[in-house]
């Protein structure tokens, strides 16, 4: 019991934190109160930028999934794992710019793609997509947070699932974009500080050098780069590299964070900071994990060695107040992806539905009263799915990555950088991308452990390209009549 009353107000605290930003930043609100709440203005400077791109990005799939799948598979995932370290660098440094010059104001990812593009089915699957992945994701998350209650605490799975919901859903009802990133920030230096704390106590506890030589001696394989069971050949790092760097490019809660960017300098100091938070964050969970294998070497699910860490080397107070830190990283990755689904269900669905076949206009409080009611629904929808964990999300987390980016990277690429691409063009990178992609994962394992990423994406940029030259030579044969 003495473990879960500092859990339980450290979520208050975020709790009130969130309710104090939201009426601080709802004063003076433009006429649009909706887009105000979406999106919040271009406010995001450097350090800001950057801690709130980290903990949305940092989830319990790095928290949870990614330390067990280092404690299960070796020290090789941890190598694997820091592959993930130029993400920020990539996403600022490549997209931001282009955000940042654009002189139109927009208040969701798909509302820029509806506006550049102007095709209506590739908006249509845009929301759907985005809708049903960031619903598998917030499952994962929610999975994380309720073993995080569950392991640290010793109540049960359930009525941690249960807490950890309702406070999530709280929140993010009351915040708003900018109460959100900035809670979010707040909870990245929380994340720094935990992980710190706990990879001191693993590497000071009692007996670990001799333990850490035993399972070397026993286990070599697990200092091996290609895993305890060599399943980490080269094909699978390279396709990791598309999948947890490169492919981040099209991840609509990262991307979403451009729009809010204050200026090019912001940027400039947002890539140094996220560069070193990031790769600090990466690294240090993950050897956690793979630490912790010599110190508790029989857990039965992987997924558990964070909490284990955790209640094992602190006392309960201690243990609560450090469990704070990965419960941050949870939190900041479900707010982000429950607003920008349900702003994108009201907002980019229903509202631009609503335009096309009706002469009224739904109010900004009629948008806000119905998207914090699609909060409700897809909070709901995704803790009936967590009732039923895997013992490892790191898989499912990837899965739902891997379907976003099919779906999202070309068009976000081609988008800003290839003002030739049409709609139509667009729209084939999308089918194709989703299509290869799920049909793809139901054959995996794939030859020489490819991720089903990389031809899923190679597949996706080929539509769009022949698209595009298809379309040229019709316009060259118009031309010519």
């Amino acid at each position: 019991m003495s473990t879960i009353i500092p859990i339980l107000l450290y979520l208050l605290l975020s709790l009130l934190i969130s309710r104090y930003l939201s009426r601080r930043f709802s004063q003076g609100l433009h006429a649009d109160k909706a887009r105000q709440f979406f999106i919040g203005g271009r406010f995001l400077n450097g350090p800001m930028l950057a801690l709130t791109l980290v903990a949305t990005y940092t989830s319990a799939s790095s928290f949870i999934g990614g330390p067990g799948a280092a404690y299960n598979i070796g020290l090789g995932w941890v190598w694997l794992a820091l592959i993930q370290v130029p993400v920020a660098m990539l996403t600022m440094g490549v997209l931001g710019p282009r955000f940042v010059a654009m002189k139109q104001q927009h208040a969701t990812l798909l509302e820029w793609l509806d506006c550049r593009f102007q095709h209506a089915w590739l908006s249509r699957l845009a929301i759907v997509s985005l809708v049903l992945g960031f619903v598998a994701m917030i499952t994962v998350q929610f999975i994380g947070g309720a073993r995080l209650f569950a392991g640290v605490s010793g109540i049960s799975y359930e009525v941690g699932l249960a807490i950890f919901v309702l406070t999530v859903l709280a929140y993010t009802l009351t915040g708003g974009f900018r109460a959100v990133a900035t809670t979010d920030a707040v909870q990245g230096i929380v994340m720094l500080a935990g992980v710190l704390l706990l990879l001191f106590a693993v590497l000071t506890s009692p007996g670990f050098g001799d333990k850490l030589a035993a399972l070397a001696a026993s286990k070599p394989a697990l200092l091996s780069p290609m895993g305890g069971e060599q399943q980490l050949g080269w094909p699978m790092m390279l396709s990791f590299w598309v999948l947890i760097c490169f492919g981040t490019l099209g991840l609509p809660h990262t991307v979403v964070r451009l729009l809010a960017v204050k200026d090019k300098a912001a940027l400039g100091r947002g890539i140094l900071w996220g560069t070193l938070i990031s790769a600090f964050m990466t690294l240090v969970p993950h050897l956690c994990g793979f630490f912790g294998r010599a110190l508790y070497p029989d857990l039965k699910v992987p997924d558990t060695i964070m909490p284990t860490l955790i209640s094992e080397l602190f006392s309960p107070w201690v243990a609560g107040v450090l469990l704070a830190a990965p419960i941050a990283a949870v939190m900041s990755s479900v707010d982000s992806m429950l607003l920008q689904s349900a702003v994108t269900m009201i907002r980019d669905a229903l509202v631009r539905e609503r335009r096309q076949f009706t002469t009224t206009e739904l109010s900004g409080t009629a948008q806000l009263r119905y998207t914090r009611g699609a909060m409700v629904v897809i909070t709901a929808l995704a803790a009936w799915w967590a009732l039923k964990p895997p013992d490892m999300i790191v898989w499912l987390n990837l899965a739902a990555f891997g379907a976003l980016q099919a779906v999202f990277l070309w068009p976000v690429i081609a988008g800003l950088f290839f003002p030739r691409v049409s709609g139509h063009g667009a729209f084939a990178a999308m089918l194709t991308g989703l299509a290869s992609y799920l049909g793809l994962l139901q054959l995996a394992p794939l030859p020489a452990k490819v991720h089903p990423i990389v031809p899923a994406l190679c597949l996706s940029a080929l539509a769009m390209l022949l698209v595009c030259a298809l379309e040229r030579l019709r316009a060259g044969d118009t031309e010519s009549v």
